[in-house]
């Protein structure tokens, strides 16, 4: 597997070099209908309607649901064993298992596609990057709602209003380290909302002083979750667990928490 690294922007650059998008462009760019690349991101970002199409080519004769679950799966494993060594072993087996399945051609084609996701989740990390709950948007695409579950993912202006709502104005004390719970997380959409407010309102480095801890029943959404907050560079443990019975079925570390652990470790919990 190609070895996952971590890119992260603090500094902000002078203001001269930041092309200002109008609204309508900033709009154009939140229902990513179409890729800016004169921006801070070096390279050109892709775009959710452009990774659903590789998606419809590439599941060919397989089950789509299976085959966007074994994308998320894949690519969670891909990032989670170049930082959580403990269970390395263990998931890189599920990994081999999951790839026996199909075909040279198909897993290149994933691995294609998991190369777009990773360059989409990424970009939200340059100081003009656009957060959006795009897993979520990739899912509901692809037609995979689970309806008779009631499992729809909030759009994300919605999920921002909620976070907007939620916080108030919180506290910038130095030092102090903001946590957040999210115990039915589906894609990850309202923690992601909740970092793009701390941080484009209120100046909050999500990265060194917040801490999420977040769960789900359904393993794809942890999944889904563990790859956009892990790639957005938020310090967060996602949990494969039942919110009701308090079931704990795996673990998920982002590369953040696990770079930062002593500072996090207080605030992680298993149970």
């Amino acid at each position: 597997m190609t070895r996952f690294v971590f890119d992260f922007v603090l500094d902000h650059p002078d203001e001269t070099t930041v092309k200002i998008l109008s609204q309508e462009e900033i709009q154009s760019t939140q229902n990513n209908t179409e890729r800016h690349t004169d921006n801070l991101c070096p390279y050109a970002v892709p775009t959710v309607k452009e990774i659903v199409k590789l998606i419809d080519d590439a599941a060919g004769f397989h089950d789509k649901d299976r085959f966007l679950s074994d994308l998320f799966c894949c690519g969670a494993i891909s990032v989670s064993n170049t930082v959580d060594l403990l269970q390395a072993s263990e998931r890189e087996e599920h990994y081999k298992q999951i790839m026996s399945h199909y075909s040279e051609k198909e897993r290149v084609a994933m691995a294609d596609i998991f190369g777009k996701l990773f360059g989409l989740l990424t970009s939200v990390v340059y100081d003009d990057g656009v957060f959006s709950d795009y897993l979520g948007e990739i899912f509901m695409n692809c037609n995979m709602g689970n309806k008779s579950a009631g499992q729809f993912f909030t759009p994300y202006h919605v999920s921002k209003l909620c976070a907007k709502l939620a916080i108030g104005t919180p506290n910038k004390a130095d030092g102090k380290i903001l946590t957040l719970n999210e115990p039915c997380c589906g894609s990850g959409g309202m923690v992601l909302a909740a970092m793009d407010v701390l941080q484009n309102d209120f100046g909050i480095n999500y990265a060194m002083d917040c801490f999420v801890d977040c769960s789900d029943v359904d393993l794809r959404c942890v999944h889904m979750t563990y790859l956009q907050l892990s790639l957005a560079g938020v310090p967060a443990i996602v949990k494969h667990q039942d919110a009701l019975t308090r079931k704990l079925y795996s673990v998920w570390k982002t590369p953040a928490l696990v770079f930062q652990y002593p500072r996090f470790k207080k605030f992680i919990c298993y149970t």
